[in-house]
């Protein structure tokens, strides 16, 4: 991993000279990005990480860096100058002419340079020391100071800061460390404590008895940040990226302190090893970021980025010998999306347009990847050796599996993995809400921005989804989840009026125990009044195609078969002779009821970025993907009050070839249920599982309690409740749904009622 590491940083050095900016002052720094307060000073305290690990690399190849060892390390020195004498204890200012310093996440960009400034400790002049004293010094009294220690579990209570507590905390504890003589070094270290064990802190921490850093866990306690489940909702929803980079900042002190051969703080790794087993069952075998919840940021950066230290910290405290795999897995990735590139930068092809409109952004994300790879330059070759071992010499190893199911209550959050599929859906999501049914290799085809939930666009420039009501439950092998969402959209051209709901949409989602089958369910009315819409598509399967895939995918459908390239070819719909499709022979999708064909809507432009925002308009996104619907309807459209918008009944298969797709679709192997109720508002499929057993899935889209009547002659077993259904004397089933309720059946030849 240390050559690997080292390597995609040579090849970065001609792909970053064009962001390096030295003033015209003569004071001898450089500083790469735009250089100004906040992202700018981090971005660039990134860089100077990156170049001094290069700088001091004994497997430095000055032929693939372009560069002399010399003047990588002259090049590392003046960035670092450039970020320590642009701070507050410094004399001289940020391009837009401030100081940096003393804010809530001034420590983080510190952090993230310190294991460069170990790695080139030896050529710091005695000024460049004494200046770096006073900045962690200065920081550090400001956080004892100023940085109150708070927790709590909701994002809109403005407590939740899992994520600044751990880095505040490490930097304090950190700067005690380097200089114990200083007057406040143990109060440092106490508050160091208290925030960190306030960082991965959950609610039974209240009265935890456990001594940590000398105390019990309750003395220090103020907040929860994590739900029991460890679900973290920062940002206001479930946020698997922002997990990864709690792990990322322990890893950073963790593996200071291992170098050095002394002992960290024990409130650095407060349920730190639950915290990773939750982000390794969200991680696909190849360690691309399995974000169940998705994202509001650009695709596949920050925080997929700061997987290279947790899973370095996962081998080295719990020798999870699978974290070798994702590596591996995730450092091909870049190493492909770099030679599609071309130009030595990590991100240019996907993220161009981004630098043409914010240089800003773009180098910060450049500079995370940098970051992190330095990180697994640095530290690599200590994850796994114990403290007493010499070099070369491996702790003992195991392979940590992934949970087989996960889920929580508050953000409607279900997953669940097995051999042939991962499924998941996230009712409290980035962009709510989004399901996921993929084979685990195939974790290209991944995507979140309201997948399977379908689409109604209005005519603002921003249309979403409002969450109004969920629940569900899993079971042994799948789970089950319905609720309903109001469809609005704002930033309406019009006076007096900037924002409207559009529609109800209610969804039944259910992923069956056959290691296969996912079904989705939807039906969607107008409100109660006359709307308009510009955009109609039912289900939305979203499929990535981009560099990762290099840029190609295979659609089959009843009529043969489309080869198609994906960014750069042209805005297109193209419709499918049938209902039935499946995407590179990996993935089918069938439409039982509600759409007569499918079609694939293509964009022509990435159109997966930053979540949709009034603040700005994105120019382009940083992903593209192609997008299966049914029905699907552009254009403006006038809606009648209660006008049913969308009425479907979906089969997704996952790791199914064209070949079984189709076959399962021309049997009629899924089947619309007809007759189960009087208010015409009941839904229900049958299907055959790849387990050889029958299902129903049915849903109740009415606003009162019916009970579904269905012939058979077989018992069946309700699978939300594990209990055993007998029909009734006259060769019914009889099953009671509450208003906007599912249910998922298995039908049995034997069945007691035990």
């Amino acid at each position: 991993m240390k050559r690997e590491c080292i390597a995609l940083l040579e090849r970065w050095l001609r792909g970053a000279a064009p962001y390096l900016y030295t003033s015209s002052d003569g004071a001898g720094m450089t500083c790469y990005g735009t250089g100004d307060n906040g992202w700018g000073v981090q971005t660039n305290q990134k860089a100077f990480a990156a170049y001094a690990v290069l700088a001091a690399a004994e497997e430095l190849d000055r032929n693939r860096a372009g560069m002399s060892r010399e003047a990588i390390l002259d090049t590392a020195l003046r960035l670092l100058r450039f970020s320590l004498r642009s701070h507050r204890e410094g004399d001289r200012r940020c391009t837009d002419g401030t100081r940096w310093g003393h804010t809530w996440i001034s420590a983080l960009g510190v952090e993230r340079m310190m294991h460069g400034v170990d790695a080139i400790e030896g050529e710091l002049t005695e000024a460049d020391r004494a200046l770096l004293c006073k900045v962690l010094l200065s920081e550090c009294d400001w956080i004892l100071d100023n940085y109150d220690i708070v927790g709590g579990l909701y994002h809109e209570d403005g407590k939740n800061k899992p994520e600044s507590n751990l880095w505040n905390g490490a930097l304090l504890h950190r700067t005690a460390t380097m200089y114990p003589d200083s007057p406040r070094a143990e109060r440092y270290k106490e508050k160091g404590s208290g925030l960190l064990v306030n960082a991965i802190s959950l609610p039974s921490d209240a009265t935890n008895g456990s001594i940590v850093d000398g105390k019990p866990v309750w003395e220090r306690f103020v907040g929860a940040n994590f739900f029991a489940s460890m679900a973290l909702n920062h940002h206001g929803y479930l946020n698997v990226g922002y997990m990864v980079i709690c792990l990322s900042n322990i890893a950073m002190l963790h593996f200071t302190c291992k170098a050095k051969g002394i002992a960290a703080p024990e409130s650095l790794y407060h349920h730190a090893g639950e915290l990773w087993r939750l982000v390794r069952s969200c991680t696909f075998p190849d360690g691309r970021l399995m974000r169940i919840g998705g994202d509001t940021r650009a695709r596949y950066t920050y925080c997929q980025e700061y997987l290279v230290p947790a899973w370095l910290l996962a081998r080295d405290l719990y020798g999870d010998d699978a974290c070798a795999d994702m590596e591996a897995g995730w450092l091909a990735h870049i190493r492909r999306e770099m030679d599609a590139n071309g130009d030595g930068t990590f991100l240019s092809k996907r993220c161009g347009a981004l630098a043409g409109y914010s240089p800003l952004y773009y180098t910060r994300l450049e500079s995370d990847r940098a970051a992190a790879l330095s990180m697994g330059a640095a530290w690599s070759e200590l994850a796994g050796r114990s403290a007493s071992a010499k070099a070369g010499e491996a702790a003992a190893r195991e392979t940590i599996e992934p949970l087989p199911y996960w889920h929580d209550d508050y953000h409607g959050a279900y997953l669940h993995r097995s051999a042939n599929r991962i499924a998941s859906w996230v009712w409290k999501a980035a962009e709510k809400p989004q399901g996921l049914c993929v084979p685990p290799d195939a974790s290209h085809m991944a995507e979140w921005r309201e997948n399977l939930a379908g689409r109604i666009g209005g005519l603002g420039k921003v249309s979403a989804q409002r969450l109004e009501s969920h629940s569900g439950r899993s079971f042994e092998g799948g789970f089950i989840t319905w609720g309903s969402t109001i469809a609005y959209t704002e930033g309406l051209l019009a006076e007096g009026k900037d924002a409207e709901d559009l529609a109800r949409s209610q969804i039944v989602c259910v992923a069956l125990p056959d290691d296969t089958h996912m079904v989705v369910l939807q039906h969607a009315r107008a409100l109660d009044r006359r709307v308009f819409v510009t955009a109609v598509k039912g289900l939305q399967l979203l499929i990535p195609n981009d560099v990762y895939n290099e840029n190609r995918r295979s659609y089959y459908h009843a009529g043969g078969v489309h080869h198609l390239q994906g960014y750069g070819s042209r805005r297109e719909t193209v419709p499918f002779s049938a209902s039935w499709a499946n995407a590179d022979d990996r993935l089918g999708v069938i439409g039982v009821y509600g759409a007569d064909r499918l079609y694939l809507h293509r964009p022509g432009r990435r159109q997966i970025g930053l979540k949709q925002s009034l603040r700005f308009e994105e120019p382009e996104g940083t992903l593209y993907a192609d997008e299966i619907c049914g029905p699907m309807a552009l254009g403006l459209q006038s809606l009648e009050p209660n006008e049913t918008i969308l009425d479907t009944g979906f089969v997704l298969q996952a790791g199914m070839s064209h070949a079984d797709t189709a076959r399962y679709a021309t049997d009629r192997s899924a089947r619309k249920l007809e007759g189960l109720g009087t208010s015409g508002l009941l839904r229900g499929i049958e299907l055959l599982g790849t387990d050889g057993r029958r299902y129903l899935v049915l849903a109740n889209f009415g606003d009162r309690t019916e009970v579904v009547s269905i012939p058979s002659s077989k018992w069946a077993r309700a699978l939300s409740e594990g209990r055993s259904i007998k029909p009734d004397l006259s060769g019914y089933l009889r099953i009671a749904l509450r208003a906007g309720e599912g249910e998922a059946v298995r039908l049995d030849a034997h069945c007691n009622m035990e």
